[in-house]
């Protein structure tokens, strides 16, 4: 159980390593092991249902906790940054509207279709 959980807890972090960065091809990359790191987490919440904790398990667990907790804020602030920059962005563009919030972006639509 332990190993499963480490395996969970690697690609916790790597997510957390591809947050920092600023390609989103990083964050993209983590999909699939944070769908295994899921599977690895319905594998002990099961166990866990027929076995008694290991106490050193626990610690571990609210370590993920705490990861999964700091993720979570990194994906809010980085929302909230990316909301208030669309907003200056919209200003600049397209001045403000009648009752004085920023003017919103307009994103040209695009479809590209390969043979």
């Amino acid at each position: 159980m332990r190993s499963t959980l480490n395996i969970a807890r690697r690609h916790v972090a790597h997510l957390r390593q591809a947050l920092l960065s600023p390609s989103p091809e990083e964050i993209e990359r983590c999909l699939p092991g944070l769908a295994e790191a899921a599977v690895c987490l319905g594998q002990i919440e099961g166990a866990l249902r027929v076995e008694a904790a290991d106490p050193m398990l626990a610690g571990e667990l609210q370590a993920l906790k705490r990861d999964l907790e700091m993720i979570g804020r990194m994906i809010r602030h980085s929302a909230a940054f990316y909301r208030g920059w669309a907003s200056l962005l919209g200003a600049a563009a397209g001045g403000y509207t009648s009752d004085g919030q920023p003017a919103g972006i307009r994103i040209a639509g695009a479809v590209a279709v390969r043979g």
